[in-house]
């Protein structure tokens, strides 16, 4: 096995991580690498519903953008204004 040297990014450690949070029913979206000052690396895995909620503005805004793109997407092209 060969050694880790002084990579600060540990790529099988991300693989470890993502695979726990698989098996804990988490289908993930998104890893936040944290590089800790005294050399220690924290991988947060965040799924795919982790930034959005009903209660939070940027969810409101985002469903009302939506709402609008689908109202352009039915109207027929060259009919608009």
């Amino acid at each position: 096995m060969g050694k880790r040297g002084e990579n600060a990014f540990k790529r099988n450690d991300a693989i470890r991580a993502l695979q726990s949070a698989r098996d804990g029913g988490l289908e993930p979206a998104m890893m936040e690498v944290i590089l800790g000052p005294d050399g220690t690396t924290t991988f947060r895995v965040y799924g795919d519903r982790a930034a959005s909620t009903d209660s939070t503005p940027d969810a409101a805004g985002a469903k009302q953008w939506n709402q609008e793109i689908a109202k352009l997407k039915a109207t027929p092209k060259g009919r608009g204004q």
